[in-house]
């Protein structure tokens, strides 16, 4: 019998927020690009209807790619896990580190020795560092957690982040073939962090709220609608139309069968949002049926942050466990999915 594990805390971090016309502006200046493809651009920004956009580099001096110290990777995760893990007495012994995009530049050791170091870790096991699963890759390195939790005593921390702006390289060529993949890059991609505290039953006795892990599924078929080829960052245009039906048939619609529940039944959603599109696909009762009410925060926080990719799921998900209505007895979903195809998702449930 599979012990029981939970999540005890979760915690978000962003660099500097941007107005979205102001983003825009700078990455398609009208040094680099026409009037015609600036106003193009300026519009399509609007109309993502992201308030704030995210962004960890240097914005003023673009193209050259920039980032402060406070907004590495390392400072991130070191602030994160200090904050998750304050509540309890107990050392943090498992460590999974996940992300696309990032601006650190040292290759060796990996970033999740580097962050481990800095944090004074003292892991069972050597840091895990999950790269290039698309913005799933955190419910991936939540399954590992779980796993070690399951099998050991101890705490364990997930930290996802994303720094999609050290990838920026916008096409300002409208002629281009890429030309509209990359436009949709850059109007929705955005920078920032979250973390995820997972306790096994008795490191999770301490804390106050604790949402217990049901089940964690995982899926892949091949796709490559969101790609990095040669240095530039393209999302296709058939993402709304591929990646809500893929992930609900193979991952979320069998794992509800499997638990003996119904979409109605899950009353927090934290789903990846790649766009309000893709968001209210979910809506759709071919898709998954999901109401205005279940997909409202997930398309709450698209509208102040963008799509911030790999943490995405956890930045809706600490509004949840912060701020939601759950009471013990309710469940909840963390839904991830992106370029790969990789995809999963986490059923909880509040007790």
């Amino acid at each position: 019998m599979k012990k029981d594990v939970f999540i005890v805390g979760v915690k978000s971090i962003f660099p500097k927020l941007y107005d979205t016309v102001h983003v825009i502006d700078k990455l398609y200046n009208k040094k680099f690009a026409s009037d015609r493809v600036n106003k193009l651009a300026t519009r399509l920004g609007v109309n993502t209807q992201i308030k704030n956009r995210a962004i960890s580099i240097d914005l003023e001096q673009f193209p050259k790619k920039v980032v402060a110290l406070d907004d590495s990777p390392v400072v991130w995760a070191k602030n994160i896990i200090h904050d998750i893990s304050k509540q309890s007495n107990f050392p943090i012994e498992f460590l999974s580190v996940s992300y696309n995009t990032s601006s650190h530049e040292i290759a060796i050791p990996n970033l999740s020795c580097q962050i481990a170091h800095a944090c004074g870790l003292d892991l069972e096991i050597p840091p895990q560092e999950i790269a290039n699963y698309g913005c799933a890759s955190g419910i991936f390195s939540i399954q590992n957690a779980v796993d070690f939790c399951q099998k050991n005593d101890v705490l364990a921390s997930v930290v996802a982040f994303e720094q999609s702006s050290y990838a920026f390289k916008p096409i300002h060529d409208e002629d281009d073939v890429n030309f509209k993949a990359s436009l949709r890059t850059h109007m929705l991609f955005g920078d920032g962090g979250a973390g995820v505290l997972i306790a096994s039953e008795k490191k999770a006795a301490g804390f106050e709220k604790k949402l217990k892990i049901i089940d964690v599924h995982l899926g892949f078929q091949y796709g490559d609608v969101i790609k990095m080829d040669d240095g530039y960052f393209f999302t296709g245009d058939g993402v709304k139309d591929v990646m809500p039906q893929l992930v609900s048939n193979k991952i979320i619609k069998p794992m509800l069968v499997k638990n003996g529940l119904k979409v109605e039944e899950i009353l927090e959603w934290s789903l990846h949002q790649g766009g309000l599109p893709v968001v209210e696909s979910f809506m759709d009762p071919e898709i998954l049926g999901l109401s205005a009410e279940q997909v409202e925060l997930s398309k709450k926080m698209f509208r102040e942050y963008g799509n911030i990719s790999t943490p995405s799921n956890f930045i809706v998900l600490e509004q949840h466990f912060k701020h939601g209505k759950g009471k013990i007895g309710d469940y909840g979903m963390i839904v991830g999915f992106g370029g790969g195809f990789y995809f999963g998702a986490a059923l909880y449930q509040h007790c």
